[in-house]
């Protein structure tokens, strides 16, 4: 499969791309026209009440392999197949212009639920596999979590025997096994009560940051980006007009973690980041093509073969599709509604499974976290202390916590 090291050093680039689009939004780099499209383009996100994206490789199964190929970490066969048929899809919808939305007060205070604090404010995530058949799904509406997931599904996308899988939800409460075949269950977004290890005391104040200190880290970031960010229109592509950005990875990187370094005594998670773009940032350009349809954007795309120089030229584009003005996220019907002692037993059961990190038998019982572990798990920023202890509290064990974190970061 693809290295950690490859999709961070991608998030890295991608993130600083979708931040140089919102800031085009405002203006900063109109000297040229192709620049000026991207900005004309960025601006229509929020202006509606929805937004979708999917995220996806643009590649076939034997171009995969071939990239794996050339980059001497094999991938196989069936994952192959599996990346290239899978995608992720997001998408969000309001009852008024999602860049009028405003942070519900309490919102981001580290409890896990803070992207539901707004009722007003609905979301969708989807894992699709061959065909479009969802193999897991989230949504969240009113305040309310729904989910389902399809475990054969699963299996059968990584070229497991579905039937070996399928035993997994047996031993779950009927409605927990019934989701994992397919089922909706919804379930209460706030965390139990006293399930942070507080005893139900209040949340960690969201870090405030003062509007000078916004309004000179804008400025920065407007400077940077327009040195650092090049565009150029390359015609018309599927009817689509195609604009390349492209900036120097390294440079892009310590410029913008330069900019916000000042800010790291307000907000403590950026005290986390590095003082310089980490050895895996390439210290070359990079490049990614935005698609315009009438204006708006459409879809970007970027060659994961720029990252990785024994690639030799042999592409594996990832691509993001985006929708505007979607159908609004609604509530399933019929879904089951899921007790804390249901989601308990869950978390004590995949616990119980994992056998690690002190995690507890099918009373779903973890050992109690010490204060040097919960440092540990919390020191990159992958999971807040709230969250840490919630988990544990449901039953995961340090290393339980640790491999969720792994996969989050």
């Amino acid at each position: 499969m693809i290295r950690r090291s490859a999709r961070t050093a991608l998030a890295t680039a991608a993130c600083g791309a979708v931040l140089a689009g919102g800031l085009a939004a405002c203006g900063t780099v109109q000297q040229l026209n192709a620049a000026d499209k991207v900005s004309k383009a960025f601006e229509t996100f929020g202006s509606g009440k929805s937004f979708s994206a999917k995220l996806s490789v643009d590649a076939t199964a034997a171009q995969i392999e071939a990239f794996g190929a050339a980059t001497g970490e094999e991938i196989d066969k069936d994952s192959a197949a599996a990346l290239a048929s899978v995608s992720l899809s997001i998408a969000f919808s309001a009852d008024k212009p999602l860049k009028d939305i405003q942070p519900t007060k309490g919102a981001g205070s580290g409890n896990g639920a803070a992207t539901a604090a707004d009722p007003s404010v609905s979301a969708s995530y989807t894992l699709t596999g061959k065909g479009g058949a969802p193999l897991a799904e989230l949504r969240q509406v009113g305040g309310k979590a729904y989910a389902r997931g399809d475990l054969a599904g699963f299996a059968k996308l990584v070229g497991q025997n579905a039937a070996e899988v399928e035993g997994l939800a047996e031993g779950l409460p009927a409605p927990l096994g019934n989701a994992l075949k397919g089922q909706w269950v919804s379930f209460d977004l706030k965390a139990p009560e006293g399930a942070d290890g507080t005893g139900g005391a209040a949340a960690t104040p969201t870090p405030t940051l003062d509007p000078k200190a916004a309004e000179n880290l804008n400025a920065s970031l407007k400077d940077i980006l327009t040195r650092d960010l090049s565009f150029e229109e390359k015609g018309k592509q599927d009817g689509k007009d195609r604009i390349t950005v492209t900036a120097p990875a390294r440079k892009l990187t310590d410029d913008l973690l330069k900019a916000v370094e000042p800010l790291a005594k307000d907000i403590p998670n950026l005290a986390k980041l590095p003082k310089s773009a980490p050895a895996k940032v390439p210290d070359r350009p990079l490049a990614l093509d935005l698609y315009l349809d009438g204006g708006a954007l459409s879809a970007v795309t970027f060659d994961l073969a720029q990252l990785e120089e024994k690639a030799g030229g042999t592409p594996l584009p990832l691509r993001i599709a985006f929708g505007h003005d979607t159908p609004a996220v609604q509530a399933p019907a019929g879904a089951t509604e899921l007790s804390s002692e249901d989601i308990g037993g869950l978390f004590g059961q995949l616990a119980a499974a994992g056998g690690a990190g002190g995690a507890g038998g099918a009373a779903g019982a973890a050992a109690p976290l010490t204060d040097a572990q919960i440092k540990e798990l919390t020191r990159d920023g992958a999971m807040t202390e709230e969250q840490v202890r919630l988990y544990n509290s449901l039953g995961l064990g340090y290393q339980d916590i640790k491999d969720l974190a792994d996969l989050k970061a």
